[in-house]
């Protein structure tokens, strides 16, 4: 391969999924990881409908869903194992069409990523590679490499960091962290189960003893989760020793019904990169933030940071966009994760009290909310904020469509591809100069409508009526790539919101433009 359009360091799944969209949507691209093999150690176990159905778009939901299971209610317990509060599993699908959220096995879905990159052509995966330095200039970056042959040096247009906590990316950029302010040692042990009749809750379950706070969780098809809080002066060594883990699993179900497959220390805290672009080099994924697991969204942020980034790395190296609307990344991105991070935070405070007399007036509160109907405040995934229209559904992920015959519909995600999606209450409406005004900024935008036929325009299946509910009386709705909407309104309204946010005028495009 010639000198790659986007050069990302890091195959971990953040980084398999850029690799992907990136690779789909045309551009060249050289992966450059460290390991050999697919990360080992215990990491996610959630995905949520919005990102399960983002796998689309790199060919890999169906391989997610056969190594996952839906996700079902949520139970806070005290030390006496009583009930504190509790959320009752959701029924149905979300309108993604998927489960709100699903528990599955990381490696096997890391391995089904890098799978399908390998039959792509514009891919290139490099393993077993260090990065020692990287340089830029207005044109390009060009990184060195430590590999097994001696020192190689790449250029290319872009270099994404998708390289984890300890990011050499994020530290080449001189990026400082923001300290959200939480941060606490648990040791994270996996399991496969050797016995169904085991007595394990088929929900997530959050012990708050303050003795030992732990988590008790499945985690995708015959396998299991706990993690531990360690305590003032238990040593890492200690804490992943096979028996100190049956001691403690014990507790929970008989350790020769489950089979210890891995463990690992971690310190659960909340970061978040001040800033994740220098020039023509960017941090997305863990390199870029980090959060305690207790919602279950790192790996979900970080696939989110990959879906806003890729469709803008194409825009900008094809002219559609100047280098500066990159920007956008972080501006949508940052309150989204500090929104989500500060969740996160506060159900772990919540379980990781270790004082008794706190612990005691927590379990009264939660208890008593509990009888009386008030239950937990589960956060949830927050909009996007920026980077959108003024109307009650921008920034919220856009219910799927499908499209076809009505018989064996297809998912429009599918069919349309990761572009620009403008959806028409009727297709009447398609031959508008403004719906003409869109495909000049953003070439690879496809239509649908709800209602009427027109050429070039998907028919759009709306069974549920989720799709007409979040149109309301407006003729329109644009969709970002990513599949957050963009905004909804008659079609004029929505390119002139579209050009601004892409920062150009449509005349520059109808005049043609040079890529960055």
């Amino acid at each position: 391969m010639q000198d790659p359009d986007v050069l990302i360091i890091g195959l971990g799944p953040v980084g398999a999924i850029l690799a992907g969209l990136c690779a789909r949507s045309g551009l060249s691209v050289k992966v450059y990881e460290r390991d050999h093999e697919v990360y080992k150690q215990p990491r996610a176990i959630v995905m949520d409908h919005e990102v399960m159905r983002q796998m689309n778009f790199i060919d890999c939901a169906e391989d997610v869903l056969a190594c996952s299971k839906p996700s079902q209610g949520y139970d806070f317990i005290n030390a006496d194992r009583e009930i504190l509060t509790s959320r009752p599993p959701r029924p149905g699908l979300a309108p993604t069409g998927y489960h709100v959220a699903n528990l599955f096995h990381q490696p096997s879905m890391e391995r089904a990523a890098r799978a399908k990159l390998a039959e792509l052509p514009n891919v290139d995966i490099q393993l077993g590679v260090e990065l020692l330095a990287v340089e830029q200039n207005d044109v390009g970056v060009n990184a060195v490499f430590r590999t097994p042959e001696g020192l190689v040096e790449q250029k290319a247009r872009y270099l994404i960091g998708c390289d984890g906590g300890r990011s050499l990316v994020r530290r080449y950029m001189d990026i400082q962290m923001e300290d959200l302010d939480f941060n606490e040692p648990w040791v994270v042990a996996d399991v496969k189960i050797l016995d169904e009749d085991n007595g394990l809750s088929a929900n997530g379950v959050q012990l708050c003893d303050p003795a030992r706070p732990t988590t008790c969780v499945p985690s995708g098809p015959g396998r299991h989760r706990w993690e531990f809080m360690i305590q003032p002066g238990e040593t890492a060594e200690y804490v992943t020793r096979p028996e100190t883990l049956r001691s403690w699993i014990s507790e929970w179900t008989d350790p020769d019904k489950v089979e210890l497959e891995r463990s690992a220390v971690y310190r659960f805290h909340g970061l978040v990169a001040k800033r994740w672009r220098n020039g023509r080099v960017m941090v997305v994924g863990d390199a870029a933030h980090q959060m305690p697991p207790f919602m279950g969204q790192g790996l979900c942020a970080g696939a989110r940071d990959a879906c806003n980034l890729a469709w803008k790395l194409l825009a900008v190296s094809k002219g559609e966009a100047p280098i500066e609307f990159l920007d956008t990344v972080e501006q949508e991105r940052i309150p989204h994760v500090k929104d989500v991070t500060r969740g996160a935070i506060a159900m772990g405070k919540t379980v990781c009290v270790t004082d008794l007399e706190e612990a005691a007036r927590r379990d009264a509160q939660m208890m008593a909310d509990h009888r009386a109907g008030k239950g937990f405040a589960f956060p949830g995934p927050p909009r996007i904020k920026s980077g959108v229209m003024d109307d009650d559904a921008a920034g919220s992920v856009f219910p799927e469509a499908f499209t076809g015959d009505p018989g064996t519909p297809t998912r429009i995600d599918i069919v349309a591809g990761y572009v620009p999606l403008l959806v028409l209450k009727d297709a009447g409406d398609a031959g508008h100069s403004a719906v003409a005004a869109l495909k000049v900024l953003s070439p690879k935008l496809r239509v649908a409508a709800l209602s009427g036929s027109a050429e070039g325009v998907l028919p759009a299946l709306d069974a549920e009526g989720h799709v007409a509910r979040i149109l309301g009386d407006a003729p329109a709705i644009l969709v970002k790539p990513d599949r957050i909407v963009f905004g909804k309104g008659d079609c004029p309204e929505l390119a002139d919101a579209w050009a601004r946010y892409l920062r150009v005028k449509p005349t520059d495009h109808a005049a043609g433009g040079q890529g960055a």
